[in-house]
């Protein structure tokens, strides 16, 4: 016999996937997938960002032109309609993530005092 909270937490999940924010994620994301260009300057944009927070972190000095690299890969991001629009399906998609946890949260309160 399975689990009644089991069962209900793989109902929620599969009403999530199926939900109209998790949906518009995945067509957003295949249509990203597509430009590769966009994925490769989102690459390059990442591993900038994660270079100057290595740099900053070992108290080493962040040159100009890193700075400049990485506003400039941002700048070209946030130029791109379908980066656009896959930002703004993650947002959506998080919000969503964020009110079910909320839910859950609200109804443990009692629980975890």
């Amino acid at each position: 016999m399975s689990d009644p909270i089991i069962e209900m937490a793989t109902k929620l999940g599969k009403a999530i996937s199926e939900s109209p924010q998790a949906a518009k994620l995945r067509e957003v994301r295949k249509e990203l997938d597509a430009h590769k260009d966009v994925l490769d300057t989102l690459k390059q944009y990442q591993e900038q960002a994660q270079k100057l927070e290595q740099m900053e972190h070992e108290n080493k000095p962040v040159e100009v032109e890193d700075k400049h690299k990485l506003r400039d890969l941002h700048d070209n991001l946030i130029a791109s309609e379908v980066f656009k629009r896959f930002t703004a399906a993650q947002v959506e998609y998080v919000d969503l993530m964020r009110q079910v946890n909320q839910a859950l949260r609200k109804q443990l309160a009692e629980v975890e005092k």
